[in-house]
């Protein structure tokens, strides 16, 4: 195979006219705000993570992906260079960069079954701290001792606006938005239903509602356990393709026809045929969340406590 400028134009022609196509698609069906409230997609999760770059997750996950990146591009580069196919460079990065949503399908169900079962965890503690004579912002403050670890931060930067003056209608909510889970939002209405009322009963409230979170991380437990069997297919499926394809870029004379502008527009419809069937296989494996009922929408923002006269 021979480098040439006619070859890497086809390759980023080919990718431009999918990447055209997609926004002419999006652009004839379009896109309503849905009046229900909706959880964050993990996408969004995942870049607001990102942004927070002072928090203990975001470095780790950028010192990972900086060495995803470099490996992507020494991989990408060696092979460019092995084969002279910058299509082959350009799709060996893509491969290693996408490495963990490739084969890491259920990680983020089973994340959000771990803050589940701390949410359970929290709310029992909590329910054994708060007695009579102490306030609920207190018992918070005091459960922050003994907070489980995938909600530690959550919990923190709740004690941090009821501290701050928040009012805790306000706090609980933003917390119900960190937490972003259909199941968290009982607890969540559970104490802003205190908050309104402060009425008696809320430790034995707080134990009936930590026994059904209890049985909901049960469930859900149950039901990953037999998704996990399409997902091991899944991942087996794509090893196999991904070795095809490898042996098939190696073997030279093979992968000829693709190198030229039609072969490289025909390549670049089987990879997005490929990443379209991975989307739909993970679909098929993954539990549609359901809906929140709790929204930083339904009050007009953070609220400071007037102090007393």
């Amino acid at each position: 195979m021979t480098l040439s400028v006619t070859t890497l134009f086809g390759a980023l022609t080919g990718i431009a006219v999918v990447g055209g196509l997609a926004l002419a698609v999006a652009g004839c069906v379009g896109w309503t705000p849905s009046g229900t409230v909706q959880r964050r997609s993990r996408t969004e999760q995942r870049l607001r993570m990102l942004l927070s770059r002072d928090s203990a997750a975001a470095k780790a996950w950028w010192a990972r992906g900086s060495a995803r990146i470099a490996a992507a591009a020494v991989g990408g580069l060696l092979v460019w260079l092995f084969t002279s196919w910058p299509l082959g460079g350009l799709m060996t990065m893509a491969v290693v960069l996408g490495l963990p949503w490739l084969f890491n399908t259920g990680s983020g169900a089973k994340d959000e079954i771990a803050r589940l079962e701390a949410v359970e965890e929290w709310v029992r503690r909590l329910s054994d701290i708060h007695t009579v004579g102490v306030s609920l912002e207190q018992s918070i403050q005091r459960s922050l001792e003994t907070a489980p670890q995938p909600i530690r931060n959550e919990l923190t930067l709740l004690v941090s606006r009821l501290t701050a003056g928040w009012q805790p209608q306000d706090a609980y909510r933003a917390l119900a938005d960190d937490l972003n889970d259909a199941t968290a939002d009982e607890v969540i209405a559970l104490l802003i239903l205190h908050v309104q009322d402060r009425g008696a009963g809320l430790s034995r409230a707080l134990r009936d509602l930590a026994a059904a979170l209890q049985h909901e991380v049960l469930m859900r437990r149950e039901v990953e356990a037999d998704r996990e069997k399409p997902r091991t297919n899944d991942r087996w499926v794509t090893i196999f393709c991904l070795a095809i394809v490898g042996i098939s870029v190696a073997s030279g004379s093979y992968v000829e026809p693709f190198n030229t502008v039609v072969g490289n527009l025909v390549l670049v419809g089987l990879c997005v045929g490929f990443v379209l069937i991975k989307i739909w296989m993970q679909r098929l494996a993954v539990l549609e969340p359901a809906p929140r009922f709790l929204s930083s929408a339904d009050h007009g923002g953070p609220k400071v406590k007037e102090p007393a006269a």
